[in-house]
């Protein structure tokens, strides 16, 4: 982890050592959001988010998703409308990425998110993401990080 990642989660630490929201209104800057989540269909997660940076926030998310292809025939492509809902408001994020196996139950991820609705504390945005998926996992898991930033 880097200096200006470290630096990143602080407000997000702060707030659950709390319990206290630190975010007075719409707000821009750089975020980062950490997603833990598992399938719960073949076509849709759901899990856990946190957002340290601009927003601080944490909550529960919910995705669903469309494979571009086959997934024995690596990339798959991916597209993607992500739900997250903390206790500042609602983001939905759609995006596209690619679903590479690095082995056959384990996967990276790589691609781009914009926001296209949200409340709160939360505003338009875009960025990337990068990841990775376990399918040897019953039932399958990934752990997503999106950065990017959030425009009020």
């Amino acid at each position: 982890m880097t200096a200006r990642e470290l630096i990143a989660t602080l407000p997000l630490v702060a707030l659950m050592a709390t319990g206290c929201d630190t975010t007075t209104g719409p707000q821009g800057g750089e975020v980062r959001i950490a997603v833990q989540q598992a399938l719960t269909g073949q076509t849709t997660a759901a899990g856990s988010f946190a957002i340290s940076g601009a927003v601080a926030d944490s909550g529960q998310t919910t995705e669903e998703l469309t494979f571009g292809g086959p997934l024995t025939v690596s990339p798959v492509p991916v597209t993607f409308r992500r739900t997250l809902t903390g206790r500042n408001g609602t983001i939905v994020m759609i995006g596209n990425a690619s679903l590479t196996f690095t082995s056959p139950t384990e996967a990276t991820l790589a691609g781009s998110w914009t926001v296209s609705s949200a409340t709160g504390a939360y505003a338009t945005g875009d960025g990337s993401l990068s990841g990775s998926a376990n399918f040897g996992a019953t039932p399958p898991t990934a752990t997503i990080t999106y950065a990017g930033v959030l425009r009020p």
